[in-house]
């Protein structure tokens, strides 16, 4: 299927020759331009670029061929279609050898002879258009899938490190730090539960974060994003610039710690329980966060659960053996 508005432009110097191309090409739902000369044509492409030019190949100063060469050099996905009186295998080598696409013998007296050419230039760039596209999706998804793959590795080697950890403090500060090497996080917090309330989050371990500030809110977090980030109980990505939203929720206090661009935010549960959220600022890289970065996460804590149950069962073992020994 040929795509539509495509922009022809006619070069000649005859303007009777000129008109007659253009009163056919008219008929159809193309863009038709005009212009006398090869260097008229030259600054109408600079303008506005054509998608195909059928020029007569004697002109005045410079050549159809001359046009034809400096097209392709510029612009090399403009098909170009030469006009003459004079079809010799010379000229018809030439033209090919520079990239024409085709030659139409004058006088064309009816428009079946140069629809039939126009129609086979716009199918071959059409299709070359499709192509492009369809290698444009082909290499994002490579690339996605590349993602996913470094992801995937990256995560099970997240797992096992966290999974080495017996101690709790031990097995938290890995995981903040497995989610932010990986993820190239400039910042990042984990926020638990506070044993005595089920609605306050106190700051147990952060990176990137001054001292003051995660000791000053260890029993619970401020009035503002951190807190509501931490309330909403929900996964989060925020790829590039925080929203008002977000912007306006932010305390003097909170100010130094945030860093863009992104954020990237999830719960931490155990037991069906939430106990804690980890938030991470900033991209190192400055690029934006993705829903694989968010995806990567929200498997990172889910791991991250299960060796906390298991650590925290080890520890009950461990007192058990001690009140019996006792």
């Amino acid at each position: 299927m040929l795509m539509k508005n495509h922009t022809i432009l006619i070069v000649d110097d005859v303007s009777k020759r000129r008109l007659q191309l253009k009163s056919m090409l008219l008929s159809r739902e193309d863009l038709v331009l005009e212009a006398e000369t090869a260097e008229a044509a030259w600054e109408q492409m600079e303008r506005n670029p054509a998608t195909l030019i059928i020029t007569e190949t004697e002109l005045p100063t410079r050549s159809g061929l001359y046009l034809l060469q400096k097209v392709k050099q510029r612009y090399p996905e403009t098909e170009v279609i030469l006009t003459t009186h004079n079809a010799s295998s010379f000229n018809l080598l030439q033209a090919l050898r520079h990239g024409a696409f085709d030659f139409i013998v004058r006088p064309i007296d009816t428009s079946e002879i140069l629809f039939n050419v126009v129609d086979r230039a716009f199918a071959q760039i059409d299709l070359r258009l499709q192509n492009q596209v369809l290698l444009t999706e082909l290499e994002h998804r490579n690339q996605e899938l590349l993602q996913s793959l470094t992801m995937m590795t990256a995560l099970s080697e997240a797992i096992e490190t966290i999974n080495s950890a017996i101690e709790v403090g031990d097995l938290l500060g890995r995981l903040l730090d497995t989610a932010l090497d990986t993820l190239h996080a400039k910042r990042g917090l984990l926020a638990l539960v506070h044993a005595n309330s089920g609605s306050h989050f106190g700051i147990k371990v952060s990176r990137g974060i001054s001292a003051d500030f995660a000791q000053k809110h260890t029993e619970k977090l401020p009035e503002g994003l951190l807190f509501d980030i931490a309330q909403s109980g929900s996964p989060l990505v925020v790829s590039d610039q925080l929203p008002t939203y977000m912007t306006d929720r932010i305390t003097i206090d909170e100010q130094p710690l945030v860093a863009e661009p992104g954020l990237l935010s999830v719960p931490l549960y155990l037991r069906d329980r939430s106990i804690g959220v980890m938030i991470l600022f900033g991209h190192a890289d400055n690029t934006p966060f993705t829903d694989q970065n968010l995806q990567f996460l929200v498997q990172l804590t889910h791991h991250a659960a299960i060796a906390l149950e298991k650590s925290g069962i080890i520890h009950q073992l461990k007192r058990q053996v001690k009140n019996d020994k006792g």
